[in-house]
């Protein structure tokens, strides 16, 4: 669970589905990218109990790029769980019909986040978080939310936010 232990992962056309805990979890890596892969139907409600699994969990990680995937329909968890993380690009993914969030970063900085459609989870489409520190150098554009039981993005404590041509349509919270 430290930074820097693991260096150079790469995940390319990998599909992962229906495992009792997160689909992938990665723990203090440096350099990894995620192209193409789908990664759904994964996290529980078991021990340590509901909504700590996810189809994707990364912390402690640097340098992270995610691109053209899918993160659907975790039963208990997000489509993708970031935290304590720096320099994370995610571009042109799906996160749909998650039992909490579509995308859930908490005390990380250097996030760019681009045409990424997120819908029909049951809580935020996306939310930026905080545990302490909250996040920082936050940029959102070309987003497409749609039909999230809460705000389609949720900003709780984030420095340095940029918003940029999101469509958000039918969130609950939006309104």
């Amino acid at each position: 669970q430290h930074a820097n232990q693991m260096h150079g992962l790469h995940f390319e056309h990998v599909t992962v589905q229906n495992c009792t805990l997160d689909g992938v979890a990665i723990r203090g890596a440096q350099n990894v990218t995620i192209v193409s892969c789908d990664l759904s139907d994964s996290g529980s409600s078991v021990v340590p109990g509901p909504g700590l699994q996810h189809n994707l969990l990364i912390t402690r990680s640097h340098t992270v790029d995610i691109r053209d995937s899918r993160f659907d329909t975790s039963p208990w968890g997000s489509g993708v769980d970031i935290s304590h993380c720096q320099n994370v690009m995610l571009l042109n993914n799906e996160v749909a019909r998650n039992a909490l969030h579509g995308i859930h970063v908490t005390e990380s900085e250097h996030v760019r986040l681009t045409n990424t459609l997120a819908e029909g989870n049951d809580a935020h489409g996306i939310i930026f978080d905080t545990q302490m520190d909250g996040c920082q150098d936050v940029t959102l554009n070309e987003n497409i939310l749609r039909n999230n039981g809460k705000s389609g993005i949720h900003l709780h404590y984030a420095r340095e936010t940029m918003l940029e041509n999101n469509t958000l349509i039918d969130n609950t919270g939006d309104q």
